[in-house]
């Protein structure tokens, strides 16, 4: 491990430790996905609940009933959809800061030696290098998985609308 953080610095470390907690998030977003899927057609999942209580709303407060209820009952998916959105924002620049901290240590070792071997530059060049693709790595995945989980959600909210109508059954909510 102090390789590693002699090679990637303490950007490439919070990236890691970052990638470890949105590997988390997605598997625990996905999971509590399908099994509110698998659970939609018994008589009192959480689908049918919300379903239940928007018909029975009125029809100007329907959305508002939906989306309030879906944010309270479907808490652990929204909050590890809205966690890789963060992670997907910040491992770029986590990426980038990794990034301006190597060449900052390529820069330092060429202000201190008139002619600096290449292998003392190499490991700044380095960190440099592997922070950007680490923080790259990081979000590119966890943003797929955001939207993937955000367009479950929407389809979920959809269906809950057009059963609060009466439009669908509530065994069509998965």
């Amino acid at each position: 491990m102090q390789s590693f953080y002699h090679q990637a610095g303490p950007c490439g470390l919070i990236i890691l430790i970052l990638g470890l907690m949105a590997v988390y998030a997605a598997v625990r977003g996905i999971v509590l996905s399908i099994l509110v899927k698998k659970q939609a057609p018994l008589e009192n999942s959480i689908l049918t609940d919300i379903a239940r209580q928007a018909a029975a709303a009125g029809k100007d407060e329907r959305a508002l009933v939906i989306n309030t209820l879906m944010q309270s009952k479907l808490s652990g998916i929204y909050a590890s959809m809205y966690f890789l959105k963060l992670c997907a924002a910040i491992g770029p620049l986590l990426g980038l800061l990794g990034t301006v901290l190597g060449m900052v240590d390529v820069f330092s070792t060429i202000a201190e030696q008139s002619y600096p071997e290449p292998g003392m530059l190499a490991g700044g060049i380095w960190q440099a290098l592997i922070t950007t693709v680490m923080g790259l790595s990081l979000a590119i995945p966890a943003l797929l998985v955001h939207y993937a989980l955000l367009l479950n959600l929407r389809r979920l909210r959809n269906q809950l609308s057009l059963n609060a109508l009466g439009l669908n059954s509530s065994k069509d909510a998965a």
